[in-house]
This record gives structure tokens, C-alpha cells and sequence, in this order.
């Protein structure tokens, strides 16, 4: 019995010298999404010799203009009120961006939504972070103000008839119109490429089954909206957080 025990014992020191000797690992660890995160640090200038009016924005973006959905898709954006003169330091952080896209940086400088410098059309590499800013003409349009008719949302268009759908939205941030059936009212937010609806108030009017589809339609849209960009200067084009939702309006008084 002694001997047995003995043995016994002996087995469990052995045991445990191996166990000892072997690697320890460690359970392994969530992904730490900020690992996959990248930062992007430089400046912003332009020539003319001029103070930018209180309020002044920096926006800065990451564009992959390889999209395939027809508008460049906005990877990453930055936007910071301008405190002190050029160079306007800016620091952007975006994730991993997949490969196969055609990234470029983008920057503007607004005041109330009005454009007053940005980079050339086309951006720059992401690897010249010191953005040179261009003046934008006092003529160009690129905001969305303005009186809009409703052409066409996803796969449905809409003729241009007097109770055609449509919307204005004013630089108060105001948006009021219609959905060819019902009156709506309400807010957007509107900072650089990025437009939001806020909850939309509307009248309770019954129509005909035609125009209540409409109706459901654009009321759908509207609430997922995430951006805009402009098509010249008579296609603004609204985009929902699906990529391959549109809304493309025309200025009201086209043909």
C-alpha cells in the first residue's frame, strides 16, 4: 500500500513538471477595432490673403470616386470650427479602407452651408495630407437650397405635372413641400456632403391609391438620407444609407 502510494504521488510531481514546461496561451482576445483604425494628420491652406468670418467650417473626407453605385462613397469624414489663421491643422481618422477602391482626400471651407475654398475637383492622393485650397467663385451653386421637384426615388419617376412631388429647402435649415399627396414640413441638418431630415410633420389628406403610393414611397426615403451631391446644375441627388437608394431632383421650373 505504501508502494502504491508512493507511485502515486510520484506520478502527480511528474505530471506537473510537464504541465509546467508547457506554454502558457492566453484566451485569445477580441479584436480591438481600434487596432484597425488609422490616422491621418496635416494641414490646410489657401493663397488669398483674407480672414475667414466667425463660424468658418474645415471639412475633410476620404472619397473612394471608384464607387460603384455612381456617386463617390464618403469613407471617413472630419469637420472642426476654424478658430486661428492658415495653415489649418486637421486630424482624420478612418478605418482600414478595402482594397480595390480609388481613395482621395477632399477638404472645403464653409460658412452657413456656403462654400468659400476647396480642393480641385478630383481630390489628392491620401499621401499629400498638406491640402492647398482653391477660392470657389461667388457664382457656383453647390449647396442644396433651393426649390426642388421630386423626379424619380430608387426605381420610380414621377412626370412633371402641377401636383408633382417636390421640396425646398432653405439655408435656415427649414424644408417644406410635397409628396404629391400630402404637405410636409420640418428641419435637415446640412455639414459639407452630409444631409439628414429630421422628423417630417405632414397633413392627413386621403388620395387616390396612385398617390398614396407615392406617398409611402418618398416617406420611406426620406428619414434614411445621408447624403448629397450635385449633378451639374440641375440633378441634385439625395442618398439613402442603402447605396443604391436615390432620390434625384430637379429645379422646379425645369422642363
Amino acid at each position: 500500500m505504501m508502494i502504491t502510494l508512493r507511485r502515486f504521488v510520484l506520478t502527480l510531481l511528474a505530471a506537473g513538471s510537464v504541465l509546467s514546461s508547457l506554454p502558457v496561451y492566453a484566451a485569445s482576445p477580441t479584436v480591438d477595432r481600434a487596432n484597425a483604425m488609422h490616422t491621418l494628420h496635416g494641414q490646410a491652406l489657401y493663397r488669398e490673403r483674407m480672414a475667414l468670418p466667425p463660424g468658418a467650417v474645415l471639412s475633410v473626407w476620404i472619397e473612394d470616386t471608384g464607387a460603384t453605385h455612381g456617386a463617390p462613397l464618403v469613407m471617413a469624414e472630419q469637420r472642426d470650427e476654424i478658430h486661428h489663421g492658415v495653415p489649418i491643422p486637421y486630424t482624420l481618422t478612418y478605418p482600414a479602407l478595402p482594397p480595390g477602391g480609388h481613395y482621395v482626400l477632399n477638404a472645403e471651407i464653409t460658412v452657413e452651408g456656403r462654400r468659400l475654398f476647396a480642393t480641385p475637383d478630383g481630390g489628392v492622393p491620401l499621401d499629400h495630407p498638406q491640402l492647398l485650397l482653391r477660392r470657389v467663385a461667388e457664382t457656383t451653386v453647390r449647396a442644396p437650397y433651393g426649390t426642388w421637384r421630386i423626379q424619380s426615388v430608387g426605381a420610380l419617376n414621377f412626370p412633371n405635372m402641377p401636383e408633382a412631388p417636390g421640396l425646398t429647402l432653405q439655408q435656415d435649415g427649414t424644408v417644406y413641400g410635397t409628396d404629391g399627396c400630402n404637405r410636409l414640413m420640418g428641419h435637415f441638418s446640412l455639414e459639407a456632403r452630409t444631409l439628414r431630415f429630421q422628423p417630417l410633420a405632414m397633413t392627413r389628406k386621403a388620395c387616390l391609391s396612385p398617390l398614396m403610393e407615392q406617398e409611402r414611397q418618398i416617406g420611406a426615403f426620406l428619414p434614411t438620407v445621408t447624403s448629397w451631391s450635385r449633378e451639374g446644375e440641375n440633378h441634385l441627388v439625395l442618398h439613402g444609407s442603402k447605396t443604391s437608394d436615390t432620390m434625384v431632383l430637379v429645379p422646379q421650373d425645369a422642363p
